[in-house]
């Protein structure tokens, strides 16, 4: 299934307007350990720390880590009933969405306490900020730009490759002006034009996908950060036992 998903989706981006015959290339520049517990959900770099979220009932959490290791500085878990999806930083603290209880938790970045929450209608799968508004996806081909202190959509675009819309966008970041997805059970990571939804350029890390994927279809890549004194991205995957700093070309 997982194959059939990537044949379609590399279909689909191939027909791009932006007239990539190919996938864009990446260098890979570091490779450091992860904690093959998290079913990682959202990455995040700010301040010098990286801050991950981990999904599924009774499984949920939020940590803080260096970036240059896996050592967790502080965890705190998510309450059972909450699955814990997409994970940014916004005006010095961290948003983090849940899948399907319709609910954003705002978190204290120091102590990871739950500070406050706000409410959505549908699903929550990937969070990102362009300093002025929080951008989010749900697993259909929309993506929406939230108000950071009502919750509430200001704007929303179509992600397009071509004549096609792109589906199950999932973890976004962004970065260099650019919005950065992951769709869900493909090995791909596009990059995105926030004005317009077009799909400008893709990147597959199907070597990547294969080191961690044996034995189960759910270990799949998820997870962007922009790491802004690498001037680069870390990257992982639920269950990974790696993350990976890599410099898009």
């Amino acid at each position: 299934m997982r194959k059939i998903q990537f044949l379609f989706i590399s279909l689909v981006l191939l027909s791009s307007t932006a007239g990539a015959q190919n996938a864009s290339s990446f260098k890979l520049l570091d490779t450091v350990d992860h904690d093959t517990s998290y079913f990682t959900q959202g990455l995040e770099v700010s301040d010098g720390l990286m801050f991950e979220s981990a999904g599924g009932y009774g499984e949920s959490r939020v940590r803080k880590y260096r970036p240059d290791g896996d050592t967790t500085i502080l965890e705190q878990p998510i309450a059972d009933e909450f699955f814990a999806e997409g994970l940014t930083v916004f005006d010095g603290e961290l948003y983090l969405l849940t899948w399907q209880k319709g609910t954003a938790f705002v978190i204290d970045p120091v102590d990871l306490e739950i500070r406050r929450e706000y409410a959505y209608e549908g699903e929550g799968w990937g969070l990102a900020s362009n300093g002025m508004q929080l951008i989010m996806s749900d697993g259909s081909d929309t993506i929406y730009f939230r108000n950071p202190e009502t919750f509430k959509v200001e704007r929303e675009i179509q992600v397009r490759s071509g004549p096609h819309s792109v589906r199950r966008i999932n973890e976004l970041e962004f970065a260099q002006g650019f919005i950065w997805a992951n769709i869900w059970h493909a090995p791909v990571i596009v990059k995105i034009n926030p004005s317009t939804g077009n799909v400008t350029d893709y990147y597959d890390f199907s070597e990547l996908v294969s080191k961690h994927s044996a034995g189960n279809d759910e270990s799949v890549l998820n997870g962007i950060a922009y790491d802004a004194n690498q001037k680069a991205f870390w990257v992982t995957g639920k269950l990974w036992s790696k993350r990976y700093l890599v410099k898009f070309e």
